[in-house]
């Protein structure tokens, strides 16, 4: 390199000032990229001896002096490794886990990806084929169901984006004092106060449906609010239309083929009844508080895997000595 180029990069260097110091996490990398370059470079004449002299002045601290010592093209090529490696985040962020597979129905592609247990991270994106249906127990204790023929994208454990398809939500017994799920569609968002309900979206319209507790959607042209037995559907250029829709409506038939399955183990009749009773939309009520009391008393056995809710219903008390019958809106347990 001529004089003059000599003190024009000098120049060039004294301009930039002081540099702040290269972690050692960076120099590494830098160091073993480099070291890879130049290693290809031995082969050459005199290649050997130049990565030793670079090998020695890098060791003994300074990056820069061995990137100015040699050519321009090398300098360069280090550079240009040093400015890349800095772009990069050293670390990347852990995925957060947003939910677990409770349950998978049906065989199809969909299996291959998701068994009972699987871990569900946010920004995964669920898609569901025409017979396939999946269930996921979110972080704080709620069951997210997701219907054939549904894309969503899983945000967090309380934020959802529905692409297109059928859901429901139930988040048990617990009520949000500091905001519940939320559902981005393109109707708008939607959100609900502890409650069992359904959210459907299309290109065309949005349905909500509530079998419990009360459900807000606040679309672009004004915010609605639907509640225990209404279906609140929204369409483009049209007005708001609520109708009625019974609990145990046959609407709600897929909610309880994506029911997980209740784990038996240190659960009485009373716990197996109250859990039949939600999953089929229906209240339970008994003939004597003897039988309640009876009924809490009483432990349950075995497994109601792969079960619906009224089939685990028949399975269980045909071997007690308890009665039931179902009269619509309620499960009646007698003697």
């Amino acid at each position: 390199m001529s004089d003059d180029n000599n003190e024009s990069l000098a120049r060039l260097i004294k301009l930039a000032g002081e540099r702040p110091e290269i972690p050692l996490s960076v120099e590494s990398r830098v160091y073993h990229r480099v070291h890879q370059e130049w290693q290809t470079a031995t082969a050459e004449p005199n290649g050997e001896k130049v990565y030793k002299e670079v090998h020695k002045t890098w060791r003994r601290g300074s990056l820069r002096a061995a990137v100015l010592r040699w050519t321009l093209p090398l300098g360069v090529a280090a550079s240009a490794v040093i400015a890349v490696l800095m772009l990069t985040p050293p670390d990347t962020a852990p995925l957060q886990l947003a939910a677990t597979v409770s349950r998978v129905v049906n065989a199809g592609p969909l299996n291959s990806r998701y068994a009972e247990g699987t871990a569900v991270h946010s920004g995964e994106t669920i898609s569901t084929g025409p017979d396939e249906g999946l269930s996921l127990l979110l972080a704080r204790g709620e069951s997210l169901r997701i219907d054939a023929n549904t894309e969503i994208r899983i945000d967090s454990a309380n934020h959802f984006a529905l692409l297109s398809g059928r859901i429901y939500a139930d988040s048990g017994q617990f009520v949000y004092r500091e905001g519940g799920l939320n559902i981005e569609t393109g109707f708008g968002r939607v959100t609900d106060v502890g409650t069992q309900f359904s959210v459907s979206a299309s290109d065309e319209s949005l349905e909500v449906a509530v079998r419990e507790g009360r459900v807000d959607v606040q679309s672009e042209q004004a915010a609605y609010a639907a509640r225990i037995g209404e279906r609140l559907t929204l369409k483009a250029g049209e007005a708001a239309v609520v109708t009625e829709l019974d609990t145990h409506d046959a609407y709600w038939g897929w909610v309880a083929d994506l029911a997980p399955t209740l784990d038996l183990t240190n659960k009485s009749l009373l716990d197996f009844l109250k859990w039949a009773a939600r999953e089929t939309g229906r209240e339970l009520q008994f003939s004597s508080d003897e039988l309640r009391m009876f009924a809490m008393r009483t432990d349950v056995h075995g497994s109601i895997e792969g079960m619906t809710p009224d089939e685990a219903l028949v399975a269980i008390l045909a071997a007690t000595t308890v009665h039931y019958r179902i009269e619509n809106h309620r499960i009646f347990i007698e003697g």
